[in-house]
């Protein structure tokens, strides 16, 4: 399991997205972890790896929210996942989820691991 600092817990901030690389997995895709604060203020970390094909919900733009910053989308079709769990509630792959992973604060760090447990 890989361990990656992503930020100082503080440094996140609800509306924000906090991204890291966590290496590769068996099929030779790159691994990124995207890390933001749900509705309830909660830390939540999940692959930035759409459901629907197997590319990065922002496809290199560094751009994760929909504008009320209520959803990640996916910026190739549109698809909106609840932060709070990964929820694809519209677009191609409604009633999937993104992947979660594991995230944790440690000495005032964020920090993700993958796979999850």
């Amino acid at each position: 399991m890989s361990e990656v600092w992503v930020c100082n817990v503080d440094e996140l901030r609800a509306g924000e997205v906090r991204t890291a690389h966590l290496g590769i997995d068996d099929g030779g895709l790159p691994i990124f972890a995207l890390v933001v604060r749900d509705s309830n203020g909660r830390l939540r970390a999940y692959r930035n790896l759409c459901r629907h094909q197997a590319i990065p919900l922002d496809g290199g733009s560094g751009e994760f929210l929909t504008r009320d910053r209520r959803h990640l989308v996916c910026g190739t079709h549109g698809a909106l996942y609840r932060l709070d769990d990964g929820y694809c509630v519209k677009g191609p792959c409604a009633g999937l989820a993104l992947d979660p992973i594991r995230c944790h604060e440690k000495d005032g760090g964020l920090y993700v691991s993958f796979p999850a447990p």
